[in-house]
């Protein structure tokens, strides 16, 4: 029976891969189309697959990190937001051409600008936590 944290990994993780395969149908026309905005779509697509895979290969490994309950639920909840910050981010950003690497112009841009600070914090907490149940098994 999968654990209760490592299901949530699975699935969300599954569900941000879902969402970045789909944005390989847009792609594919900004492709055709010869389009402006194929970086856009490109980035979208490939970072939510490999930010999907991310979460499932670290829900395979949980139960072999030194962490105690808390801490596998900070990171289990860390790379779940992390990973629907960068849906947001990257899909509506390509959708509307816009980046969000800048707050301004206040709007969808900050919107997007929060998504990815969600995304990457998300991340880095994450894999902080994972490389330090990483080393405890040294230890």
């Amino acid at each position: 029976m999968i654990r209760q944290p490592i299901a949530y990994l699975l699935l969300n993780g599954s569900i941000v891969i879902l969402v970045g395969l789909l944005n390989g149908l847009p792609l594919k026309a900004a492709i055709v189309k010869q389009r402006e905005n194929v970086n856009a779509w490109r980035v979208a697509h490939s970072v939510l697959v490999m930010d999907g895979l991310l979460m499932l290969i670290v829900g395979i490994t949980v139960p072999h990190l030194f962490l105690d309950g808390c801490a596998v639920w900070v990171l289990v909840w860390s790379l779940i937001a992390a990973g629907y910050g960068f849906v947001a981010a990257f899909s509506l950003g390509a959708l509307k051409g816009i980046r969000g690497l800048t707050v301004k112009p206040y709007g969808l841009n900050t919107v997007l600008f929060a998504a990815h600070l969600i995304g990457a914090a998300g991340s880095l907490v994450g894999v902080m936590i994972m490389t330090y149940g990483s080393l405890r098994t040294f230890l």
